[in-house]
């Protein structure tokens, strides 16, 4: 019986070492077609066909996650269709339902592909660092060496830059649920605090901002502690005119509102970019020469600075016609023109 259980140890032990030793499936085939060639031509071609397998699978991973990830930014451009599913069914119950504002659709269509495009941009990024990380191993472990201990050893290492790179763990869970949320995207303008310009790259761990003099930010997500959105879904145009105090008021706001009316009727692309009409409230603040008015333009997103332009230009021109004239600070010098004599200083006998 010792002798029976010896023998079956001994048989497995060889099928295992015969297993370890034949190599990859086709090292067989490799040795029928070239039987003759040294061992070193035989281990290379095998290595090669390997190779090109990872490389052709690695590939082929590389398009099914792009056609996914092009699936999931699809599906955020257009919308869930659960949402139209549900005003469907509450359509067909009889429910009063706000109307679509057909202006607010396009702009949140709009803010929906922006997403859409940033998620993209990062999934394709990360998919390609995972697919090389893999690539890398597997053709380290092809190559016959041991891969176990580099897997422990970038564990430990992992583990030492999580305690020593907090920062970085910091920026790349900002940067992820700055996109969860939607912040911004890229074609805003924001204000980060430090920097403001338009966004160009969101990564998970930084942000690119160019500003208005060409600067290039880059601005580490884990460092911003505010955003402020100046184009989302839409943005507004405020110019503040300051008016003496003998202005008619009810004349200066006709002339405002007139310069917006020429300024859209001058340039189609003003016209198209307003979103409603414009409007000015009253008086805003008033100090010892001036009295503040404020008009307010809702506009499309990061239009605000054309239109305005536009607008202060036609403003400018009807003011002057209509005589109406900007507050301009003065002050009153009281002059004593009596010259003292030496009489007033003599002192009294």
């Amino acid at each position: 019986m010792h002798a029976s259980f010896h023998a079956l140890v001994v048989t497995t032990a060889d099928a295992a070492a015969a297993t370890d030793d034949s190599g990859p499936p086709w090292a067989a085939m490799v040795e029928s077609w070239i039987p003759d060639a040294p061992v070193w031509v035989r281990d290379l071609t095998t290595t090669s066909i390997g190779l090109g397998f990872l490389l052709i699978g690695t590939v082929v991973v590389w398009l099914i996650g792009r056609v996914l990830i092009r699936g999931v930014s699809r599906s955020i451009e257009t919308g869930l269709p659960f949402r139209r599913r549900a005003r469907q069914a509450l359509e067909r119950a009889r429910l009063e339902l706000p109307p679509i504002d057909p202006q607010e659709a396009r702009l949140e269509a709009e803010r929906r592909r922006q997403r859409a495009g940033t998620i993209r941009t990062v999934l394709n990024s990360a998919l390609v660092v995972v697919l090389l990380a893999v690539l890398v191993v597997m053709i380290l472990d092809l190559m016959g060496l041991p891969v176990a201990p580099l897997i422990a050893s970038a564990g430990i290492i992992g583990v030492a830059l999580g305690f020593g790179s907090q920062s970085l763990v910091k920026d790349l869970l900002s940067g992820l649920f700055m996109l969860i949320e939607d912040q911004y995207g890229v074609g805003d303008v924001v204000d980060l605090g430090e920097a403001v310009g338009l966004v160009e790259e969101v990564g998970l761990r930084s942000t690119r901002l160019r500003a208005l003099d060409g600067t290039v930010w880059y601005v580490p997500n884990g460092e911003i502690r505010r955003v402020g959105n100046m184009t989302r879904l839409w943005s507004r145009a405020l110019i503040e005119v300051r008016l003496g105090y003998n202005t008619d008021l009810d004349a200066a706001r006709q002339a405002m509102l007139d310069a917006v009316a020429a300024a859209r009727e001058a340039d189609e692309d003003i016209d198209k970019a307003i979103l409603s009409e414009p409007e000015v409230p009253g008086i805003e603040s008033f100090d010892y020469y001036s009295v503040a008015v404020r008009l307010l333009i809702q506009v499309a997103p990061i239009k605000q600075w054309e239109v305005m332009r536009h607008v202060r230009l036609h403003m400018r021109r009807i003011f002057a016609e209509r005589g109406i004239h900007m507050a301009v600070p003065d002050q009153t010098l009281f002059v004593d023109r009596s010259v003292p004599t030496s009489d007033d200083h003599d002192d009294p006998e």
